[in-house]
């Protein structure tokens, strides 16, 4: 199943990178930025956690002491829900090419099935579609564009994850719970 699910992953990225390239002007992603892996609740199915440790397994020694010790610290402290990804470390995440779903979207504006749009949080620091969004509004504006326009895209979990894709992929994403859950029920050595 690990298999199919990288197959899907990768369908995904295909499209994801059409979005992101079709929204350069507004997109300040950079290598090193990490705000997003900074403070999160990080949803992720059975299926993405196991493809995210199956990656953590074959990562260096070193590097995997690190994400156990970030991995130890977040267990130790009292669960918030909103908390800093373990597998970031030196402001890069240790497991990008198995990164969750929710990683691969974050950064785009999105829309829900009420088609209510999602602007990523980092526009308040001056990031993606600070230079299309009113603070004072809350809202994109379009005026004085040049060719490009701010778009939102249907990259919802709900979306990305449904029946229709568990049947065309042939995977099953089990359930949903925040990392911190997942890493919680699973048996480290580090942890006693």
């Amino acid at each position: 199943m690990i298999t199919r699910y990288r197959e899907y992953l990768n369908f995904l990225d295909k499209k994801l990178h059409k979005m992101f390239e079709a929204q350069k002007p507004f997109i300040k992603c950079k290598k090193g930025c990490a705000y997003c892996c900074r403070e999160g609740e990080y949803p992720v199915s059975e299926l993405e956690y196991i493809n995210m440790m199956f990656y953590y397994n074959e990562l260096d020694d070193n590097i995997k002491d690190r994400v156990n010790e970030n991995i130890a610290t977040l267990l130790k402290k009292q669960r918030k829900r909103m908390y800093e990804c373990p597998f970031l470390v030196d402001g890069e995440c240790t497991i990008y090419p198995a990164r969750a779903i929710i990683c691969r979207t974050f950064g785009l504006i999105s829309y829900d099935e009420k088609d209510k749009k999602r602007i990523p949080f980092c526009v308040n620091l001056d990031l993606n579609y600070a230079n299309v969004y009113d603070k004072t509004s809350k809202q994109i504006t379009v005026e004085n564009l040049d060719n490009a326009e701010p778009l939102a895209y249907n990259i919802g979990r709900k979306f990305l994850r449904s029946n229709k894709i568990e049947r065309e992929f042939d995977i099953f994403f089990g359930d949903d719970k925040p990392l911190v859950e997942w890493l919680a029920e699973e048996d480290f050595d580090f942890i006693t």
